[in-house]
């Protein structure tokens, strides 16, 4: 019971998507007296298929008419007051039977039916009940899954954007295993020692050092979208931390923003990559 209290989502109410609903059903609900003649519609013409194709087109056109209506003025309501799932049943339950009275009514005195107009009205709110259960069934289906693939992609965009706000980066170790995550404003050089690399990592006041079993080279291809970059057969700098790049004799120096001086050699061959990333975070 307390489910049924709970507020209808919005693609219930939505405009666009009650015309989808409306048109979807207008259509089944065509093909469906066309094919098994609910409504005696087997003897609304004895001429051909051509004539029943277009009474059937004006008896579901009137239907329709009724439905558009009471959904104009269900999105009225809607937008002004909290609809719950009781109450969207119970609109949809007088909507069959407000249908079935106009196709009664049609039947018995427009096409003179000599039938019960009890019994009548039982049929045809039957199959009434029928014809509108199947669109409304996939139409719901549909904007459900709709609905909820919109979400997941909303809170796939927000985990993203905050994973970007963040800047983590990811550290995995020689077999592929995630071993720590570090924001990357924090990570100020990495150096290769034999089989393992050392992360040069700053926390409070300090630097702390952070030890990886992992190839300096297996690093460097997992870091190539990131400022974390090559500047020595030993190192790799964060240039997110670099505050200059300076000549010292014949040897080209990255220094890096840290609580000491941190200054880390650039060897010829990565010279011209340092600059390339230097020219990056200028422009």
């Amino acid at each position: 019971m307390h489910s049924l209290l709970k507020k209808i989502p919005d693609y219930l109410i939505d405009k666009m998507n009650v015309l989808r609903q409306i048109t979807f059903t207008a259509i089944f609900a065509l093909i469906f007296i066309n094919i098994y003649a609910p409504f005696n519609a087997e003897g609304w013409f004895e001429a051909g298929k051509a004539e029943l194709f277009l009474y059937s087109s004006l008896y579901i056109l009137a239907g329709m008419l009724v439905i558009v209506a009471s959904r104009l003025l269900f999105i009225r309501i809607a937008e002004k007051k909290r609809i719950n799932y009781l109450i969207y049943a119970s609109w949809i339950f007088m909507e069959i039977i407000l249908l079935s009275l106009t196709y009664t009514f049609m039947d018995v005195f427009l096409l003179q039916n000599e039938v019960s107009l009890l019994e009548q009205f039982i049929k045809l709110a039957l199959a009434t009940l029928f014809v509108l259960a199947i669109p409304y069934s996939l139409s719901w289906l549909y904007y459900s899954w709709q609905y909820q693939l919109k979400k997941i992609q909303e809170l796939s965009e927000e985990t993203l954007n905050v994973y970007s706000s963040r800047n983590l980066i990811n550290f995995y170790d020689e077999t592929g295993k995630l071993r720590f995550s570090l924001n990357s404003v924090d990570v100020l050089f990495i150096e290769s020692t034999d089989n393992y690399v050392t992360v040069h990592v700053k926390e409070k006041e300090r630097v702390k050092k952070i030890m990886l079993r992992n190839t300096m080279k297996r690093i460097e291809k997992e870091l190539e979208k990131t400022l974390i970059s090559r500047c020595h057969r030993s190192y790799m700098v964060n240039f997110e931390n670099v505050k200059m790049v300076r000549l010292s004799g014949t040897m080209l120096y990255v220094y890096i923003e840290a609580f000491d001086e941190i200054r880390i050699p650039v060897s010829r061959t990565y010279t011209e990559k340092v600059h390339e990333m230097i020219n990056r975070l200028t422009m």
